[in-house]
């Protein structure tokens, strides 16, 4: 029965016009990760065309010169470089200079900026500075700024407690390795989970309103296993085929888009990136967690769609939901994170994993201290599946004698 609902699925028309435009959108975000990397060579010129492809490997090869523990020392080498170009061009050196060695730096003087100050404004303004301060101790300002994070977002003595156990594990050192292309698909991951929780609510949504859509609704409830089997192998499938579309779509998106451009980092710390979040993991960690997040917005969204779809017999309705879920509350939810804390725990903050890890959000319960997106990820994850028997109820509870005097 699984079976039959699973080829049913697959072999109507609008899903296959629908995963083919799905499939072509993945194409185009292949496309568009490889593009947006950019690189110039020794000669000033920035690599176009076909030659474009391999920008992400050939700036890997550049930045890895530094690669290996960011010393003092070797940051101390870096800024003064820096501003011996700042000076020499009054501040517009040429892109020769920029291709032959700003480019392959860039990354970690910006890094090195942030470390003596948390604000990312002042850090740009301040990174031609940066070989005026004292260096040899650069490691000792980040470690007190961090302390200061702790005591500033720490509201209680338990939560600076659990601030400052979290910063404590950032190594220092730090270790650097080029990781752009990790940077990169970060960001196209997320525009792919915007469009895939769409996609796959509506077609998890259309699984239950088939017999509806077909007006085969009495024969499917009176069938022997009409309100049993048939129902729960609907939801399997919604399930199922929710799980197979989703990293079948991310997957053919990394494959492509990391045999392009390398997966140079990916154990390169994710503070390179943003020095203040108190998430220590890689940047390889990092893509691999905005998967795993983009997969349960996948599973809500199927889960809301075919309950909605179950319960009120209709699919118009359901298709509207996803969109609002994800897509409305990116921007309502930012202005109201301003006035309330509930911004935090909505869906759309499994589609901004970048923008949450890089702000120190904890809440407290009782003395239980917790962060934000573990929290949100297990929450949702939850309601997911307690969704799965209430579909089951509306669905199988369908009083066809009802509706059958209702439509007379």
């Amino acid at each position: 029965m699984l079976k039959f609902e699973m080829k049913k699925f697959f072999l109507k028309m609008t899903t296959k016009v629908i995963l083919t435009a799905f499939l072509l959108v993945i194409v185009i975000l292949c496309f568009m990760a490889v593009d947006s990397v950019h690189y110039t060579d020794t000669d000033g010129n920035e690599l176009t065309g076909i030659s474009r492809a391999a920008a992400g490997r050939r700036l890997a090869a550049d930045e890895n010169k530094w690669k290996g523990e960011l010393t003092p020392e070797k940051i101390t080498e870096i800024a003064e470089s820096y501003h011996e170009l700042m000076q020499q061009y009054q501040g517009d050196y040429p892109a020769v200079e920029y291709g032959r060695t700003v480019q392959s730096y860039w990354e970690i003087l910006y890094f090195a900026s942030e470390m003596f100050t948390p604000d990312y404004i002042r850090a740009l303004e301040d990174m031609d500075r940066v070989a005026e301060k004292d260096i040899a101790h650069i490691y000792g300002a980040y470690t007190d700024n961090l302390k200061n994070m702790a005591q500033e977002y720490g509201t209680t003595p338990e939560q600076e407690k659990f601030l400052e156990e979290q910063y404590g594990q950032i190594q220092i050192p730090v270790t650097y390795k080029a990781f752009d292309s990790w940077d990169t698909m970060a960001t196209h991951a997320e525009m792919y989970i915007l469009i895939s929780v769409i996609v796959i609510g509506f077609l998890a949504a259309g699984i239950f309103d088939e017999e509806f859509r077909n007006h085969a609704e009495l024969v499917f409830f009176t069938a022997k296993y009409g309100r049993s089997k048939a129902v729960i192998n609907k939801i399997a499938a919604g399930v199922i085929t929710t799980t197979i579309i989703y990293w079948a779509g991310i997957g053919i998106l990394s494959l492509i888009s990391f045999g392009i451009i390398g997966w140079s980092g990916f154990n390169t710390p994710y503070q390179i990136t943003a020095p203040y979040s108190f998430y220590v993991i890689t940047q390889g960690q990092r893509y691999f967690l905005t998967m795993v997040c983009g997969y349960i917005a996948s599973l809500l969204s199927a889960s809301v769609t075919m309950f909605i779809t179950a319960k009120m017999h209709t699919l118009k309705a359901a298709v509207v939901i996803p969109f609002f879920m994800y897509h409305v509350l990116i921007f309502i939810g930012r202005p109201l994170s301003e006035v309330t804390s509930l911004s935090c725990f909505t869906p759309n903050v499994l589609i901004e994993i970048d923008r949450q890890l890089r702000h120190p959000h904890i809440f407290q319960i009782g003395n239980v201290v917790f962060r934000q997106v573990p929290f949100v990820m297990v929450l949702y994850a939850i309601v997911s599946i307690i969704l799965l028997p209430f579909i089951f109820r509306s669905y199988s509870g369908y009083d066809s004698a009802k509706n059958l005097r209702r439509k007379s």
